[in-house]
């Protein structure tokens, strides 16, 4: 029977709020769904009718959706994120529990897989893998980069639409462009109205450089010592498919799977959202 979206959910981790959908039932499978930059807990939205027998907390990263925003002093660092997912699957009651992720989710996911193989059964990843690693000698160039464009963007004001529709628009011609009911699933649970307009509710300071990057021997450290069976699906019409160096990477994890499909960046919210969904499930079941 397919699984249901059954409440929405708060879980209290270091000061923040992390908000969240759970889908499914007690005794099923445990799944922590982690999204990509910029979106929110609605990307797994039309996936996950489609799949049986899972009990998933589809998660608010810290700073999107309707989570809270980290204070002026923290930043957005991904290795940040490892110690909130945990926190929330402690919450839970999970001592071991699959991740399924796309995008940034899908790195963090790899990064708590190897920080933490002992509670990890499994790892969906979803158009992402490894971030791209970085030489020690950038360090200097990157933690001022770091401290300038945190300073901008944390004083900076969202972009206001007049209506709902223009910011759904505002997505669908994005960056990484979106089909349209894409688009206006992650606004709803995006997208706010405020006394200047309708606008993203995402922190700001999200689209500021990280302070710190990863090495390759740091990537390496952490995805060798993956234990979970791994499923990579990539996207065939992806504008991150992953280069030769990164290719090279894919045998860090001895128990990897990889399976090219049709679709852009986001095909498990797109037309192709059934097809992704039987994929994993047969992969987690």
């Amino acid at each position: 029977m397919p699984i249901e979206f059954i409440r929405e959910r708060n879980f209290e981790v270091n000061g923040l709020t992390l908000t969240a959908k759970e889908w499914g039932r007690s005794g099923s499978i445990p799944v922590i769904a982690l999204h990509g930059w910029l979106d929110n807990a609605a990307t797994y939205d039309r996936m996950l009718p489609f799949m049986e027998n899972l009990h998933v907390i589809a998660l608010d990263l810290a700073g999107h959706g309707r989570s809270s925003h980290r204070s002026m002093d923290s930043s957005y660092d991904i290795w940040i994120d490892i110690g909130e997912v945990i926190a929330v699957a402690d919450q839970m009651g999970w001592e071991r529990f699959a991740l399924l992720g796309h995008s940034r989710g899908a790195v963090i996911s790899g990064l708590i897989a190897g920080t933490f193989p002992d509670r990890i059964t499994q790892v969906a990843l979803i158009d992402g893998y490894v971030p791209r690693p970085h030489d020690a000698d950038s360090a200097v160039k990157q933690v001022k980069q770091a401290i300038r464009e945190s300073k901008r963007f944390g004083g900076s004001s969202p972009t206001y639409f007049s209506d709902f529709d223009r910011a759904i628009q505002a997505r669908v011609n994005g960056f990484v462009p979106l089909q349209l009911e894409a688009a206006t699933l992650l606004a709803s649970r995006g997208v706010v109205e405020g006394p200047k307009g309708y606008y993203w509710a995402n922190d700001q300071r999200l689209k500021a450089a990280s302070f710190v990057k990863f090495s390759k021997e740091h990537l390496e450290g952490f995805f060798t010592a993956i234990l979970a069976r791994v499923l990579l699906i990539q996207a065939e019409n992806s504008p991150f498919s992953p280069d030769r160096q990164q290719s090279e990477f894919f045998g860090w994890v001895p128990h990897m799977q990889i399976k090219k499909m049709p679709g852009s960046h986001h095909l498990h919210l797109e037309d192709e959202a059934e097809q992704v969904a039987k994929t994993i499930q047969e992969f987690f079941v």
